[in-house]
This record gives C-alpha cells, structure tokens and sequence, in this order.
C-alpha cells in the first residue's frame, strides 16, 4: 500500500461535548426527539402514531395506577451532525519553518476523511493576512472532498504579504451551529490576533494545532556571523550571534509561548503541540484526554 492510500485511511475518533439541536440524523448526542438509542421517556399512542414501538407493559402499569386506558409508545432523542472545519494558516512563517503545506494539507485530509466518514460536515477556511478564496470550502459530505481540500494547500501559492490577520476574516467565516473549529498554525504572531479570533469563536468546540518551531535549535552555538531571515517579511540581515544572544532569543520565544499558552487558558481551550506529522493516535488520544 503507498503512502498516499495510508494517509488516506488514517482516521480518528471524536465526539462533541454538547447536545446537538437538529432533525437530520447523525452520531453526536441530540436534543430532538425522533430515531435514535438514547430513551426520552413515553408518550401517548395517539399523540405519536408509532405501533412499532408500543410498551405494553408499560401502558398496563400506567392504567392501572391512572385508572384509565391509553397506550404508551417510546421515545427517543435523535442523533444529529455537526461541522468540523479547517482553518488553516498559509502564512509565510508557515511555509519557511519546519512547517510546511505538505504537513498542513495531510492534516486537512485527516481531518476531512474522519468527518465525511461519520456522516459529518467538513469546511475549510484558508488564510493569511487576509482570507484565502482560493483556499475555502463551504461545508460538505462528499466523500471526494478530503483529498480536494488537500489538494487546495497543496497548489496554495505564496502569501503575498506578512501577517495572520486573514484568522479573523476566516473565524467569521464559520456560522455553523454546531462545530469543532481546527485551528491549525505555528501562532508566531500578535497574541491579540489570537485572542480575536478564540472571541469569535467562543461559541464552537475549538482545537488549536501548534506547530513548534525548531529554528533556535539550528542556530551555530559559538560566536560567529549568521544571516538570519525573517520568516513573515522575507528581510535578510547578518547578525553576530554569541552564546548570550542565542539565549535571549531562546527566552523570548519561551515568553511567547508561555503568553500563547496563557491565551487558550482563558479561552478554556486545550491546544496539541506538534512539531510534524499529525496522526489519526494523536487526535483521537487528545479527544480522549489522553497524553
């Protein structure tokens, strides 16, 4: 089996915290009453015209205590679907570090495959700095979309300018009811464009994945000069780097993430940190709780 058909099979399991209001069926617990497992009580023949669910013994335990004659029938809560979307960022920091649109794209389909495959919608909204339209997919549960919505990060051309703020137009993007937002990015950006964006969709299940970056790890440990090159606006310049500048650079990423990390806090999100391929294990043992 080639590595494009592994991938293609790789799934995971998932199921949404909240009760699902709608009538269409589907896995993820419901408030409605219609076909289902879950009981929601009984109800009178009449009012519910369903003979294949009759409860004889319960219809003679009722009249015997009520002293009248009616049949009961049984009732069940509907399963229904939800969304789960896609937002992807596309910006240059994620194209130039250890994260590239090879990584993001397996995730896409991942993420799609899983979706379409239990009856699930999935939408995926591109961005960098600003909305991506020729990556963006309105909600769907045909079961070619997983690998076309890879393919839309996959022929992603290259942002044409620096910045994230595109995750805000993309959070507006999302006006499911229902839906578990994947919010895929190596977040090197303004905490308060993150912060935005988790108001905006403070009302979804949100999954941040973090993709952590290694660059510091590559810097030359001895005094010397280095071109270094910055990773949104392109812009190139040769720095004496020392020990001691290594160690700075070091703490204000650790700052960052440490403020990052402060910011899903008081969004009560929980986010997945990765530093390359994310599994079907993976997401389905965060899911779980799992570490």
């Amino acid at each position: 089996m080639s590595e494009k058909n592994k991938r293609q099979q790789d799934e995971f399991s998932y199921r949404y915290p909240h009760k699902v209001y709608g009538s269409l069926p589907g896995v993820h617990q419901g408030k409605s009453l219609g076909t289902g497992d879950s009981f929601a009580g009984f109800s009178d023949l009449f009012d519910y015209p369903d003979p294949r669910r009759l409860d004889l013994r319960a219809s003679l335990r009722n009249n015997l205590s009520t002293g009248k004659e009616s049949y009961l029938v049984k009732r069940y809560q509907q399963r229904s679907p939800i969304t789960l979307w896609m937002m992807a960022d596309l910006s240059r920091s994620m194209a130039i570090s250890n994260v590239n649109h090879e990584q993001l794209a397996n995730l896409t389909q991942l993420i799609a495959h899983s979706a379409i495959g239990l009856g699930d919608r999935f939408g995926l909204a591109g961005f960098d700095s600003g909305l991506r339209h020729d990556v963006h997919m309105m909600p769907t549960r045909q079961r070619s979309m997983p690998m076309i919505a890879a393919d839309m990060i996959r022929d992603a051309g290259p942002a044409t300018s620096a910045g994230v703020d595109g995750m805000l137009h993309a959070a507006n993007m999302i006006t499911s009811k229902h839906a578990v937002v994947f919010l895929a990015s190596d977040f090197c950006c303004d905490i308060d464009v993150i912060d935005k964006a988790l108001r905006q969709l403070s009302r979804y299940t949100v999954v941040p994945i973090v993709w952590q970056h290694d660059d510091v790890n590559h810097l030359p440990s001895h005094a010397g000069w280095t071109e270094m090159r910055d990773s949104e606006t392109g812009e190139r310049r040769s720095v004496w780097m020392r020990p001691s500048v290594k160690k700075r650079w070091k703490q204000t990423i650790d700052n960052h993430f440490e403020q990052l990390t402060n910011c899903f806090m008081r969004h009560r999100v929980r986010p997945l940190f990765t530093d390359g391929e994310v599994t079907g294990e993976q997401l389905t043992n965060y899911f779980l709780g799992r570490k």
